[in-house]
């Protein structure tokens, strides 16, 4: 998985899985600075640094070839979700935030980074990320990730008997009123959020 990494940083991720595997040991530093022809071993070693920060790799320090590859922890940022308007769905995710899941409880989650005002009321705001677990059912209120006809929305979540209201946060805007023939599928739960300040 190498979301989140430059083009350069996924090469040398890519260069260090393949001679792992081909050699049963890591490259040093030097033979990563060979492979990609730079002039010196600390342009390597910036990029290998790069990768242990984001989670890919560790070592050993003072200890030669001690690289192992790991999988990044924390929690996938899948784009955009719509607070206000319903917009096309992003699937892939652009980063990975460096949080721990199990804070979050059990489950598995991702992150979606909100557009528009449409929660303003429940004190989500634009440019926010929402946490959210996947899960396809929800109780009623709670703030869902909802895909409606290819479109991704973040609303709260009444059923009734034959409608389901998707109600904003924001007392200026409509409800979304879905009827039977539009089941919308539920995507996830909101559980966190995240804003930089």
């Amino acid at each position: 998985m190498t979301r989140g990494l430059t083009p350069r940083q996924a090469q040398v991720l890519t260069f260090i899985n393949d001679y792992l595997d081909e050699h049963g040991y890591p490259p040093t530093v030097r033979e990563v600075a060979g492979h990609f022809g730079f002039r010196s071993p600390r342009a390597a070693h910036d990029h290998m640094k790069a990768l242990q920060k984001k989670g890919f790799l560790r070592s050993t320090p003072g200890k030669p070839r001690t690289l192992e590859l790991l999988s990044p922890k924390g929690i996938p940022l899948l784009g955009r979700i719509a607070a206000g308007e319903p917009m096309l769905a992003v699937e892939e995710a652009d980063e990975v935030l460096g949080l721990e899941p199990s804070f979050f409880g059990s489950g598995k989650f991702f992150a979606l980074r909100v557009k528009g005002d449409s929660m303003v009321e429940a004190h989500i705001q634009e440019g926010d990320m929402v946490i959210l677990r996947a899960q396809e059912q929800a109780s009623p209120g709670e703030v869902v990730a909802v895909l409606l006809d290819d479109e991704v929305t973040l609303k709260q979540f009444y059923p009734s008997n034959n409608l389901v209201e998707l109600r904003p946060a924001n007392s200026a805007m409509q409800s979304i009123m879905v009827k039977p023939d539009r089941t919308p599928r539920i995507l996830g739960v909101m559980k966190g959020l995240v804003r930089k300040t």
